[in-house]
């Protein structure tokens, strides 16, 4: 049943759709206010010049990685 209902990913417009959503969706979580994350990562926060980071953060940044690389692999 997974198969079926994500084998439309594997496509090179389906691949453009979920790097794009990852990206926008890390660039979101980058750009907020830290909070808990998935009420399973503590709101941590630190201070770097002047801006708080935390937990939120740094799962945006990976996100956004991930979602740039896929663009990349399917686009380039």
């Amino acid at each position: 049943m997974l198969k079926q209902l994500c084998s439309w990913t594997e496509s090179q417009g389906g691949m453009i759709i979920c790097a794009s959503v990852a990206t926008i969706g890390g660039l979101h979580l980058m750009f907020t206010p830290p909070q808990k994350v998935l009420g399973i990562l503590p709101a941590f926060t630190y201070e770097v010049g002047g801006r708080e980071y935390g937990a939120q953060q740094w799962v945006g940044a990976a996100l956004t990685i991930c979602g740039l690389c896929g663009l990349g692999a399917c686009c380039l």
